[in-house]
Formats: C-alpha cells, structure tokens, sequence
C-alpha cells in the first residue's frame, strides 16, 4: 500500500489537532515528555538504531540530565502527547501545533532550541541554532500555536 504526503483534506475551520497540514511521527521517549515540549533526538544512546528512535527535550547547554550531545539539541518537532520514559509519543515533525515558548513570543517570531528544556526561545541573530518554527500568536503562560518547520 503506497503512502503519501499531500494534502487530503481542505476542510476549512479545523483545529490544530486535525490540520490535513500536520505531519505526526511516532517516537519512543527517552525521557519524561510533555505535550507541547520540542524535541530533540536522544544522540547519545549506545544502540546506534536508538539514536534516531528516542527523543528528549530540545535545550541549548547541553545538560547531562537530558542526554545531549555538544552545544545544542537541535529540535526535530513539538510533542502533541504526554509519555513517560520508554513510552511511545507522539512528535509534530511539520504543521500547526500547541507548543511551549518564551514568554516574549509574539506572532511571527522565529523559534529555535531554548535555555529551559522543551521550551523554545525567540531566535535572535547571535545565537547557535536555527530557528525551526514560526509562532502564529503570542504566547499565553508560555504557549503558543506554532508552523513547525520540517526538520527530518
């Protein structure tokens, strides 16, 4: 049976959770993940098959504790559920999605990899990371609705 990726459905007034839009992945959490959290692969697995399967929080610093790799986890897209280690989540990797950002997100800002793990932050020009989402609104309590740009 053939897959594709074009668009299906062009019903008008959907919400995010049914956007013909979205792209959704499976992935398995390889830590705790909480919808709405942007994530990065979990590179430093010792399977190599495992490094593309299991994803963390995305966060810039490179904190032990959320098994990053260098500088920058770089985020792949924004969880829509909620899983414990080793569970199965479900990742945005493309399209419109809830997400957790900076407080000084406003519609139209850029999004790339933040300082609180699972949070993304405004990019600005000096940072390391490249933006990979586009807030549609400002954020309220630190969600927004996000365009996750296509990252895998």
């Amino acid at each position: 049976m053939s897959t594709s990726n074009l668009v299906q459905d062009l019903t008008v007034g959907r919400d995010t959770d049914v956007s013909a839009r979205r792209e959704v992945r499976a992935f398995v959490a390889g830590g705790a993940i909480t919808a709405g959290d942007f994530v990065a692969y979990k590179a430093n697995e010792a399977v190599d098959g495992n490094k593309a399967l299991k994803v963390i929080r995305a966060v810039t610093g490179g904190s032990p504790t959320e098994g990053t790799i260098g500088v920058i986890a770089h985020p792949i897209g924004v969880a829509v559920t909620t899983a414990a280690v080793g569970a199965v989540v479900n990742i945005c990797v493309s399209g419109i999605v809830e997400a957790n950002v900076d407080a000084a997100t406003a519609a139209g800002s850029l999004l790339c990899s933040g300082v609180t793990a699972g949070r993304a932050d405004v990019y600005e020009a000096a940072f390391l990371c490249v933006p990979v989402a586009i807030a549609t609104e400002a954020d309220a309590t630190n969600v927004a609705t996000v365009l996750m740009l296509k990252q895998v």
